[in-house]
């Protein structure tokens, strides 16, 4: 084109190809086979089992382990909200200053602390479940929205499937909540009251939270050696050129796109280098 640089024209195709043709497409078949696919899953559903249980029996706690007052039933788990809403202000800065993975140890760390602290406490010692109810906030609170961050920078461009990814998350979260909270009342002592019940909710709240972060921390060691969004080659790269996949429905407007960018350029050169590049992408993906 007139009034360009010498060299211009094909670092903007280089830029274009880079965006458009060397994407992966990645179907609900493709996730299945990726192993960080369950690794993700399982700290999550550890992450939303470690805040549901804790919200579930903090009440039971603190009416029937503790013998506090009525009013603290609603001012506790406020106390919780609180703490958690200050703490998701900061998550951003923390997660650009330290990374993915050590916010998520830090929210592990302040969560286990709060189920050994209230593990711990009497009815002599009840008013320190203010300060358990804070630790508890700042740990469900950094290890949920962390759990979702690294759900997000795993989907990365691939968001023709994202449903698929959240869907199944979500799917693992119901049912083993369901199922926890299902086995916790099986195994409860008693129907009415007595003084087993006291011991039993001071067990739930201590070790089932505790005990879903130690699961979700070993999760988190085997994510270490590699990097979260990373992709194994089980799916085809698709592209205009692709005529297996230009049928489909969702592939038109990329096809659209495609020629309306030819268009632009007016000259056969984006054809040749685009067709090119794909060839010797198919050929490093076999």
């Amino acid at each position: 084109m007139v009034g360009e640089e010498p060299g211009s024209s094909e670092n903007l195709v280089s830029t274009i190809e880079a965006s458009m043709l060397q994407k992966t497409l990645m179907t609900w078949k493709c996730w299945l086979k990726e192993f960080q696919f369950y690794q993700i899953a399982l700290i999550y559903m550890c992450t939303r089992l470690f805040v549901n249980v804790s919200q579930i029996y903090l009440p039971l706690y603190i009416t029937e382990t503790l013998q506090m007052e009525k009013d603290n039933v609603a001012v506790m788990p406020l106390v919780v909200y609180v703490s958690g809403f200050f703490t998701s202000l900061v998550m951003r800065p923390i997660n650009k200053k330290i990374g993915r993975k050590a916010t998520y140890l830090v929210g592990i760390v302040f969560g286990v602390s709060a189920c050994v602290w209230m593990y711990f406490l009497t009815e002599s010692t009840s008013k320190q479940t203010y300060g358990a109810a804070v630790l508890l906030g700042i740990g469900g609170s950094t290890m949920l929205v962390t759990s979702l961050s690294m759900t997000a920078d795993m989907i990365g461009e691939n968001t023709e499937s994202g449903g698929f990814v959240y869907g199944s998350m979500s799917f693992t979260d119901k049912l083993s909540n369901g199922l926890a909270v299902t086995l916790i009342q099986f195994l409860h002592p008693c129907t009415a009251c007595c003084p087993h019940c006291n011991a039993y909710y001071r067990t739930i709240l201590a070790f089932v939270p505790a005990g879903v972060a130690v699961v979700a921390f070993i999760g988190l060691l085997t994510l270490i050696p590699t990097q979260i969004g990373t992709r194994k080659k089980h799916c085809k790269f698709y592209t205009s050129y692709d005529f297996n996949f230009g049928t489909k429905p969702q592939f038109r407007r990329k096809i659209n796109k495609m020629k309306n960018l030819k268009k632009m350029f007016n000259s056969d050169y984006f054809d040749s280098v685009a067709y090119e590049r794909l060839q010797s992408i198919n050929k490093t993906s076999n």
